[in-house]
């Protein structure tokens, strides 16, 4: 007979049963494709890069055609490592190059403790430096050099004597490069006698610089050659004689092809450059803007036996703060706050106000480029 059936005895408690979860099935991992490491790679381009830029306050210079392959070498490891298909083996390679262009590089600089020793340096080696491909020498400058040698009654920076350098480039570190005279009666940088060229590139500002007749930031004489590629000349000073704040050229030679001439000062003539006897200035690009002189030429100074060619570029008029060049006397008779050349009669006499039919025509090469703009009221 048995026991009587309960009803929902045998039926289980679905209460209590835990919920399995669904597990998603990802894609299989793709075992023929392997993973590049870069890290090592990284490393070498940090490391040239340091070596590159020097340590912080202070200077090296290099033989150009040493620095252009060395700059190849970090151009060429950079590419394989932004390259997202190079393998292993490109990425290790260009490791390994770059590594030993680092070493080699690094022994090719010549270090120096002060700038004395490294234009002494250079001028030591300038036969072994004319012996390359460029010719020429790069001094770089990483961080802020004071001037606290006393090298050179006039100026920091002194290239003086006959062919007696090679060509020089001066230029900032990656992070920029300052070459500061501390106001200390000189000019930052002086270039003098047939042969001798600085040029100024990237990155690099020179200041601090005053002198009591010209040249405050950098002088020109006796058929130097100075050619500005880049960089800045500001806060330098003439407190009297000639002028040219930022740069004299007494006899020699001035290309501008880039760069700031901006917030110099000169007691006399010419706030931002100066340019005297037959000497030749040539303005392709760059600006010229926030300087002053006390009598003419706020931008530019011109004497009437030098030849000023300007093809590109700004100089800014004034009178007025922030970019404008004000020559703060003899502004009624065009006396230029951007532009004074010092010819025969008005032609070449302007005081840098866009539309001023009596300020004449001082038209270059390229007539139809006006010389300068009217600068901004405020800064």
């Amino acid at each position: 007979t048995g026991c009587p059936k309960t009803t929902g005895d045998d039926d289980p408690d679905t209460s209590t049963v835990p919920t399995i979860p669904t597990i998603p099935v990802s894609d299989p991992v793709d075992l023929t494709v392997p993973v590049v490491e870069k890290t090592a790679l990284q490393a070498a381009l940090t490391a040239a890069a340091a070596a590159k830029d020097g340590t912080a306050d202070s200077l090296y210079w290099v033989i150009t055609d040493d620095l252009t392959a060395f700059e190849t070498a970090i151009t060429a490891a950079q590419t394989v490592y932004d390259n997202a298909g190079a393998d292993q083996a490109a990425v290790d390679s260009a490791e390994t190059a770059l590594e030993a262009a680092t070493t080699d590089f690094i022994a090719q600089k010549y270090a120096a403790a002060t700038p004395v020793v490294a234009i002494s340096d250079i001028k030591t080696n300038k036969t072994a430096i004319m012996a390359t491909t460029s010719q020429s020498a790069t001094i770089i400058v990483s961080g802020t050099i004071t001037d606290t040698t006393g090298f050179g009654a006039s100026s920091w920076l002194y290239i003086v004597g006959a062919n007696a350098y090679p060509p020089i480039v001066l230029q900032g570190a990656a992070g920029g490069g300052t070459l500061n005279a501390t106001s200390s009666g000189k000019s930052v940088l002086w270039i003098e006698n047939t042969g001798n060229k600085v040029t100024l590139g990237a990155n690099l500002t020179l200041t601090g610089g005053t002198d009591a007749q010209w040249g405050g930031g950098v002088f020109v004489a006796n058929n130097g050659t100075f050619i500005m590629e880049g960089g800045t000349i500001s806060g330098n000073t003439v407190s009297g004689g000639y002028g040219g704040g930022g740069v004299f050229v007494g006899s020699g030679t001035f290309t501008m092809n880039g760069g700031t001439i901006s917030g110099n000062t000169s007691a006399s003539a010419g706030g931002g450059v100066y340019v005297s006897g037959s000497c030749t200035f040539t303005m392709n690009d760059g600006t010229i803007s926030g300087n002053t002189a006390a009598t003419t030429g706020g931008g530019v100074y011109v004497s009437n036996t030098s030849t000023f060619t300007k093809t590109g570029g700004t100089i800014y008029g004034g009178p007025g703060t922030g970019t404008a060049n004000n020559a703060t006397t003899g502004v009624n008779s065009h006396k230029g706050h951007a532009v004074y050349w010092a010819k025969t009669s008005a032609q070449k006499k302007v005081d840098g106000t866009l539309g001023n039919t009596d300020a004449g025509d001082l038209s270059t090469t390229n007539a139809s480029d006006p010389l300068w703009v009217a600068a901004p009221t405020t800064p």
